[in-house]
């Protein structure tokens, strides 16, 4: 049996890939061949090449970022370099017309998961992101997609009603996503984990043995912002005082805060994995930073980023981890209970790949 799964795995994002090849792994362990359906949205694709130049007010992350271009080059490269490596893919699709006219042949047909119904990321609704070029609603399924928000903008309402009830079986990521879908179709949806979270952390660990960096700490606190906010550097700051150790970022221009230690520009999906894993502290406002913490089982310091802030309330409120808030509460980054975490986090894979079995027609 061969699966196509379609989501956002081709842009220059450590979630994004990490994500679909964790979702392609699953799908394997349940004894099915899976393949990337190489669709590259137009606006992903336009943002992915913005993403690349400095566009921002402060003029020391501009010349930093100007310095350090060449270093996401090679960033592009190693992202490249992994989907050639991980990913097994369809043919490349740069329209949803070239996608309609010609769909790729599949038994079944997953989309998701990360953020592909947000139709802010995607400059408006992506059909091909429903599967709506496949008319059999029995072949074709969600694995926990995102809206993004709790909100979808009602001039979007009508189609995305349409696109749902064309799908099979409905799972989404985060928990307020059941009451749209429950609004919208008046079907139940089913809250799922991330893929991250599927597969074995031992498999995550071979990943990053084969990443290409070094750094010359033992121990350090590993800082990575997917939205500024300076609490989160604040915080960061205040760990170096109390712990005594290195301060490194994973940086997009190369601009540093005077105590962080290194920004590492130049790294793919493998040396992000790495990253985590080797960490002694992190501090984050990303979504699968948080995930990649709980899998290492780190000391982690929460401060969630504003826009699209529903999917971290819905992770740590599964997974009953504080947020914080008080850059002077050093106790923060103690603050969740990993065997409660390891316990529940058994429960909802179970789930989840219980899901993917049924809806991939596999026996467990």
């Amino acid at each position: 049996m061969k699966t196509g799964i379609i989501t956002f795995h081709f842009v220059n994002n450590f979630g994004g890939a990490l994500q679909a090849y964790a979702l392609k792994s699953a799908c394997e362990e349940c004894g099915v061949e899976a393949h990337l359906i190489d669709y590259r949205q137009w606006f992903i694709r336009f943002t992915d090449m913005v993403r690349m130049f400095p566009v921002v007010k402060n003029p020391k992350v501009i010349f930093a970022g100007l310095r350090t271009m060449h270093a996401r080059v090679r960033r592009k490269k190693r992202f490249a370099a992994f989907r050639e490596r991980y990913l097994s893919m369809s043919r490349t699709y740069y329209s949803a017309k070239a996608l309609f006219n010609d769909p790729p042949a599949y038994d079944k047909y997953i989309c998701g998961s990360d953020q592909i119904w947000n139709t802010f990321i995607t400059c408006g609704i992506e059909s091909p992101y429903y599967l709506a070029f496949e008319k059999d609603p029995q072949k074709k399924f969600s694995y926990a997609p995102s809206f993004g928000s709790s909100t979808v903008p009602v001039r979007y309402l009508k189609r995305i009603r349409e696109y749902l009830n064309e799908l099979g079986d409905i799972s989404v990521r985060e928990k307020e996503a059941i009451g749209t879908v429950k609004k919208l179709t008046g079907r139940d949806a089913l809250q799922l984990i991330d893929p991250t979270l599927l597969i074995p952390v031992s498999q995550w660990e071979a990943l990053a043995e084969s990443a290409k960096i070094r750094i010359p700490y033992k121990e350090f606190i590993l800082v990575y912002i997917m939205q500024k906010d300076d609490t989160v550097y604040e915080y960061a700051g205040r760990l170096k005082e109390k712990y005594n150790i290195p301060v490194v970022e994973i940086g997009r221009y190369g601009y540093k805060a005077s105590f962080v230690d290194r920004c590492i520009v130049d790294l793919g999906p493998l040396e992000f994995v790495w990253l985590f894993r080797n960490a002694t502290h992190v501090c984050t406002n990303s979504y699968h930073g948080i995930l990649f913490s709980i899998l290492f089982s780190k000391k982690i310091c929460i401060i969630p980023c504003k826009r699209f802030k529903s999917r971290i309330d819905s992770l740590t409120e599964l997974f009953q981890i504080e947020q914080g808030s008080d850059v002077n509460d050093l106790a923060l980054d103690v603050h969740y209970d990993r065997e409660r975490i390891r316990e529940t986090l058994a429960v909802e894979k179970e789930k989840s790949m219980n899901y993917l079995r049924k809806n991939l027609g596999v026996s467990k």
